[in-house]
C-alpha cells in the first residue's frame, strides 16, 4: 500500500464528514425526515470524531482518545436507529442511552482502570466492527426487501468498514506496544480508506435510497389513483347495469303503464273519426276528444321520458335536487307494478321541499331498489302498504322509507346491504349494496334495520344525506 501521511488522511475524511451530510441534508430537502435526520447526524458525529482523532498530540489525550471514542459509538448508534426506523423496528432511546453509556465505561475501564492497551484497542474496535456490521446488514436487509441497490451499497462499504476495524483488532494481539492511529502503519490506512469509501458511497447511496423511495412512492400513487378511478368507472358501469336490470324487470308493468293511454288516444281518436265522418260532432264535443289525446300522449312521453332518463348513463353531477320529487317520480315509474300487487303509498306531508346536493338519477335509483324490495317483500303478507317520510332535521335530509312485510330475518341483520348478498332467488345482491355507495359519494348513510311494531313492524331504510342550504338551491 502507498503510504500517506495519516494525520492529513484523517483530517481530509473528517472534513468529508462534515461537508457530504450537510450535503445529504440539502438535497433531500423535499423529504426531511426523522430517518433522514439521524443519518445526517450520524455522519456529522463520525466527521468529529476523526477530526479529534487527527489532532492527536495536539490536544489532551481525554480529547482525542476518550472524547473520540464516546462520539463516535454514539454516531454509530444514530445510524443504526436512522435505519431502523426506515423498518419500522426502532429502539427506544433509553435503551441506546444505556447501551452507549455501558460500553464507554467499559472502555474507560480498560483504558484508566486496567491501562491495557491491547484489551482497550481490542475491545473498542470490537465492539465498533459489530456495530458497523449490524449496520451493514440492516442496510442489506432494506436492500433486499425493497430491492434498492443503493442500499445494497451502503451494506458493502460499512461491511468493509468493519473488516477494517477487525484487521486493527488483529494487529493488536499480543502487543503492549502503545500506539494511536496516526503511527499504526498499515491497519491505520486502511481505517482511513475505509473511511472515505464509507464516507462518499455511504452517503451518495442514502441519496439514492431516498430518490429510489420517492420514485416507488410516486408510482405507488399513480397506481392507486389509477386503480380509484378505474374503481370509480367500473362503479358507474354496475350502476348503470343495476338500472337497467330494474327497468328490465319492471318491463311487463310499464308496458302496462304505457298501453293505457295508448289505448285511449287510439279509442279517443277513432270516436271522433266517426263523429267527424257522421257528422254528428260539433266543434266543442270535437275539442273534448282532442284534449283527451293531448293529455294521453303527454301521458305516455311522460313515462317514456322517465324510462329514458332512468337508464341513461350517469355523468354525475352534483346539483341541486327535491328529494319530495325524486320519490314521487320514482312512485310513479312502480305505480303499474304497486297497484298489480294491491299496494299502496302513504306519503307523509312535507311542510317544504327538502333539497340535497346529487345526481338525481343515482339518487333516483336509490328510491327506486328500496320500492322494489319493499314491492317484493309485501306479496308474501296480507297487509300491503308503504309509508315515506321525507324531513329535514339539523342540517340533513332524511328519507324514511317503511313497509307492512315480514322485516329482516334475524340471520341477514347487518349482512343485507353488503355487496352479494341477497335473500332472493335470483337476486344479485347488488342493489343495496350500489345504493350504500351513491349515498357514501354524496356525504351520506344508508341505513336498514326492521320498522317498530306500531309502524307495521316491516323493514325500515333511511337515507341521511347533507341538507342544501337555501342560499345554494
Amino acid at each position: 500500500m502507498i503510504p500517506f501521511d495519516l494525520r492529513t488522511a484523517f483530517l481530509i475524511v473528517g472534513l468529508l464528514y462534515l461537508l457530504l451530510p450537510t450535503v445529504t441534508w440539502i438535497l433531500l430537502t423535499g423529504w426531511h425526515s426523522c430517518q433522514v435526520s439521524l443519518w445526517c447526524s450520524g455522519g456529522l458525529l463520525i466527521g468529529c470524531s476523526l477530526l479529534l482523532v487527527a489532532m492527536t498530540g495536539k490536544l489532551a489525550e481525554w480529547a482525542t482518545v476518550s472524547l473520540a471514542t464516546l462520539v463516535y459509538l454514539i454516531s454509530l448508534f444514530v445510524y443504526i436507529q436512522s435505519l431502523r426506523l426506515d423498518l419500522g423496528i426502532p429502539w427506544r432511546k433509553r435503551w441506546i442511552a444505556a447501551a452507549v453509556m455501558v460500553i464507554f465505561l467499559t472502555f474507560e475501564w480498560f483504558h484508566l482502570g486496567l491501562q491495557n492497551f491491547s484489551l482497550r484497542v481490542q475491545f473498542n474496535f470490537g465492539v465498533a466492527a459489530g456495530l458497523l456490521l449490524y449496520l451493514a446488514s440492516l442496510a442489506w436487509r432494506i436492500g433486499r426487501e425493497e430491492q434498492s441497490p443503493s442500499a445494497r451499497w451502503i451494506a458493502c462499504v460499512y461491511g468493509l468498514s468493519a473488516v477494517s476495524l477487525l484487521f486493527r483488532v488483529i494487529t493488536v494481539m499480543g502487543s503492549d506496544r502503545v500506539t494511536n492511529l496516526l503511527n499504526e502503519g498499515l491497519s491505520s490506512q486502511l481505517i482511513a480508506l475505509a473511511s472515505l469509501f464509507s464516507n462518499v458511497i455511504g452517503h451518495f447511496g442514502y441519496i439514492g435510497l431516498a430518490l429510489d423511495r420517492s420514485m416507488r412512492r410516486e408510482l405507488k400513487a399513480a397506481a392507486e389513483l389509477a386503480r380509484d378511478e378505474e374503481g370509480r368507472r367500473l362503479g358507474k358501469q354496475i350502476a348503470h347495469l343495476d338500472r337497467q336490470r330494474a327497468i328490465g324487470e319492471l318491463a311487463a308493468s310499464l308496458g302496462h303503464e304505457l298501453n293505457q293511454p295508448l289505448t285511449a288516444i287510439l279509442t279517443n281518436t277513432q270516436v271522433a273519426k266517426r263523429g267527424i265522418q257522421s257528422g254528428r260532432f260539433d266543434n266543442t264535443q270535437l275539442t273534448e276528444f282532442l284534449d283527451k289525446i293531448v293529455y294521453n300522449t303527454w301521458r305516455a312521453r311522460q313515462i317514456i321520458e322517465r324510462i329514458r332518463s332512468f337508464i341513461r348513463p350517469s355523468t354525475s353531477p352534483c346539483e341541486p335536487v327535491n328529494l319530495n320529487l325524486v320519490v314521487f317520480e320514482v312512485a310513479e315509474l312502480v305505480a303499474g307494478e304497486a297497484r298489480h300487487h294491491n299496494i299502496t303509498f302513504g306519503f307523509s306531508p312535507s311542510i317544504r321541499p327538502v333539497h340535497v346536493a346529487g345526481d338525481p338519477i343515482q339518487l333516483s335509483q336509490i328510491v327506486l331498489n328500496v320500492f322494489r324490495n319493499a314491492i317484493e317483500a309485501l306479496t308474501l303478507v296480507q297487509r300491503r302498504e308503504i309509508q315515506v317520510s321525507c324531513i329535514c332535521r339539523d342540517g340533513r335530509a332524511i328519507l324514511s322509507i317503511w313497509d307492512t312485510g315480514p322485516g329482516i330475518a334475524p340471520e341477514a341483520t347487518g349482512k343485507v346491504g353488503t355487496a352479494f348478498f341477497t335473500t332472493k332467488t335470483n337476486g344479485l345482491g347488488l342493489g343495496l349494496s350500489i345504493s350504500r355507495s351513491i349515498a357514501s359519494q354524496y356525504g351520506g348513510t344508508l341505513s336498514i334495520a326492521n320498522a317498530k311494531a306500531e309502524d307495521g313492524g316491516g323493514a325500515r331504510i333511511e337515507l341521511n344525506l347533507p341538507a342544501l342550504p337555501e342560499e345554494k338551491r
